[in-house]
């Protein structure tokens, strides 16, 4: 018989823990609280977030109470086999209560070795072999009484378990099967684009890089390949923007990540034109914080955590011991929505996570050939995911960890894709939505050695009027913060078909753009790509055609980039401090948006770039009404800020001026 005082006693004692664990949760984010009020005079917080912080809470308190009453079912049903060597019940109801506690305890720091309460129980379980042993022991014992509860409890409910047993049978029996109709056929393939953010091509073994990466390889290896490409802006909202409109950054309005769409034309997107043509259209992504990929753009469904103001507040927040062994879980995606398969939430999220939301979707019935795009975000800032600790490790080492691990996780998405028939005819795009710059030499193309000054006196030129001290020349960090970080603007871009066709694998020399994906599919499907600045590249990918691409001048440019982002380190916490007054709420959405007025300030920090054939020539803001020109032979790596020199004279920079003003309008200034 179950005893309620005993319950009310450990209710107390979870009671008391949980208030340790906010104290404990409080001093660790002091910063970020302290910051609220700074935040809330720049931001109007918008009522409508309090049901989701309050679900958040509530949340919490039952997972906590759940925990409880499973405890007290524990001791009471394992006592009656301790009952004869254990007088006391209490003394024994205290003693598990710690022991799991404990337990629970060391769990969180194995399994999620970035959770802060992983930082205080290190410093008692300091060394991981001895952690690993005080695991298996604590674990040992308190899965000892569980057994002994669930002999205990069988034992009474072998009735009812029969009875729920065949229901379950029934129900397994009957359940419809999601075995797909082969909808797609060889004319009209799932179209099927499969993105990775902040990858930067030079780091998978098929580009040459020592570090393989078996899957991605291999799929490169029966792939054409387009090695020159880039992005026109190496942020993810605007790059994805831009490669399912076909148009840059300035044609769409959509200049920085978290601008609003009032200017999109969106019955023009790829997925909207592919949806009138009888397409099932789907978005998927695991980070949703700065990309407001909606279906607004066309989609019949996004796959994805919530987006809003709550993604920022309860997902980095949600660090409780409980609720990350919950995470992950069925239960998690249901309790946690904020935090399950988000990948912003580093120190809880599961790659596998995500692929269980979206694996309910790939295995449904269709009755449409499908246009899926999947958006994988393992590979961005910070690096790092619940089972790598960032602990002794650089920013180098995570960034190359994590290439891995996603290597693994497309692998798995892709085994997927082949289960649910999906690849019997399809088309696939491999890309990247923008490279990374990791402050490694030749970061930026432009080498000290290599600088053509204008007069013998003269020295190399500043990139920003305040950079960053320890930046050398040939260095430059993060991603849409430098035009001349090449890393940061190169993109991976491969096409595949299965089941729809030949094509020839291997490189395709020359420079082409994300642009180009959209003209290019709907080209395949045999239809208009209206409103493109992109070609089409299908004659490139298909068998016995010319490999030689046009010349075409293509332009980049970068995003506003505050101090605290030009970094390879960067600190969110100081990002957002810095950046707070871009962004307003809107109060029906929660979604954090750039305000309209400080549109002219984001467009006056830009850099903007051509690159056409082996040239590419830059435009640095130095102040209001001036820009710096920086003229780099892409072949030899010469370059130089004077456009009277006899190298700029001997190389298209006036014309390549000429495009960028065409182009850009008023919104380029005077160069020096």
């Amino acid at each position: 018989m179950l005893h309620k005082n005993l319950f009310f006693y450990l209710l107390i004692l979870t009671g008391f823990f949980m208030l340790l664990e906010c104290s404990y949760f409080i001093q660790c984010n002091s910063a970020y609280l302290s910051d609220y009020t700074f935040v809330s005079r720049n931001l109007s917080i918008p009522l409508s977030i309090l049901p989701g912080i309050l679900s958040f809470i509530g949340t919490q308190i039952v997972v906590h109470l759940v925990y409880c009453f499973i405890l007290w079912v524990v001791i009471e049903y394992s006592y009656t086999f301790l009952k004869p060597i254990m007088s006391n019940q209490f003394h024994y109801a205290i003693s598990l209560w710690i022991l799991s506690a404990i337990t629970f305890l060391i769990a969180n720091q194995i399994y999620f070795p970035n959770s802060k309460f992983a930082e205080l129980t290190a410093l008692i379980f300091f060394n991981p072999a001895i952690t690993k042993i005080a695991f298996v022991v604590f674990a040992g014992c308190f899965s000892i009484t569980v057994l002994l509860a669930l002999i205990a409890l069988l034992n009474r409910l072998t009735l009812g378990l029969s009875v729920l047993a065949i229901l379950a049978g029934y129900f397994i029996l009957t359940f419809p099967s999601t075995q797909n109709y082969f909808v797609a056929t060889s004319s009209r393939p799932n179209i099927i684009l499969v993105g990775i953010d902040s990858l930067r091509p030079d780091f998978l073994g098929y580009f040459g890089s020592e570090r393989k990466t078996p899957f991605l390889d291999s799929m490169l290896e029966q792939s054409t390949v387009f090695a020159e490409a880039v992005t026109p802006l190496a942020r993810t909202f605007p790059s994805w923007t831009s490669l399912l409109t076909g148009q840059y950054p300035r044609e769409t309005h959509i200049r920085s990540n978290l601008a609003t769409q009032q200017a999109l034309q969106v019955d023009t997107t790829l997925p909207s034109i592919l949806q009138r043509n009888g397409y099932e259209t789907i978005y998927a992504t695991d980070e949703t914080r700065f990309s407001n990929i909606d279906k607004n753009f066309g989609f019949d469904r996004i796959i994805s955590p919530p987006m809003g103001l709550n993604d920022f507040l309860i997902g980095n927040f949600n660090d409780f011991p409980l609720s990350n062994l919950v995470i992950n879980t069925v239960v998690g995606k249901w309790l946690f929505p904020y935090s399950y398969a988000n990948r912003p939430v580093h120190f809880a999220y599961n790659p596998n996570s995500f692929l269980n939301l979206l694996k309910p979707s790939l295995a449904e019935k269709r009755e449409k050939p499908l246009f899926l795009a999947v958006h994988f975000c393992l590979t961005h800032s910070p690096y790092l995911w619940a089972s790598l600790s960032g602990e002794n490790v650089s920013v180098q080492e995570r960034y190359v960890a994590s290439i891995n691990r996603v290597d693994e996780q497309i692998r798995d998405f892709f085994v997927l894709l082949q289960e649910y028939h999906l690849l019997d005819h399809a088309m696939v795009v491999l890309l990247s939505d923008h490279g990374e710059a990791l402050e490694f030499s030749g970061d930026r193309i432009t080498e000290k050695e290599l600088y053509l000054p204008s007069t013998a006196a003269s020295s190399a030129p500043k990139f920003y009027p305040q950079g960053l001290l320890h930046e050398e020349m040939n260095q430059s960090a993060g991603h849409g913060t430098d035009v001349m970080g090449l890393p940061q603007y190169h993109s991976l871009l491969a096409f595949r078909l299965y089941g729809a066709g030949d094509y020839q694998t291997g490189n395709i020399a020359g420079v082409v753009s994300l642009l180009d994906i959209k003209p290019t599919l709907l080209s395949f499907l045999q239809l208009s790509a209206p409103n493109s600045s992109g070609i089409s590249l299908l004659k490139w990918i298909q068998k016995n055609q010319p490999t030689q691409l046009p010349a075409r001048h293509i332009f980049i440019e970068s995003d506003y980039s505050p101090t605290a982002i030009r970094t390879v380190y960067p600190e969110e916490r100081q990002v957002m401090l810095e950046g707070i007054e871009l962004f307003e709420i809107n109060p029906l959405t929660t979604r954090l948006t750039v305000r309209n007025e400080m549109t002219a300030k984001i467009i006056g920090s830009k850099q903007y770039a051509d690159i056409y054939e082996e040239w590419m020539l830059a435009l640095y803001p130095q102040d209001k009404n001036t820009r710096m020109p920086i003229l780099v032979n892409l072949n030899t790596g010469v370059w130089t800020n004077d456009l009277q020199s006899v190298f700029a004279q001997h190389s298209p920079a006036q014309l390549m001026l000429a495009k960028l003003r065409a182009f850009y309008g008023d919104e380029i200034a005077g160069v020096m």
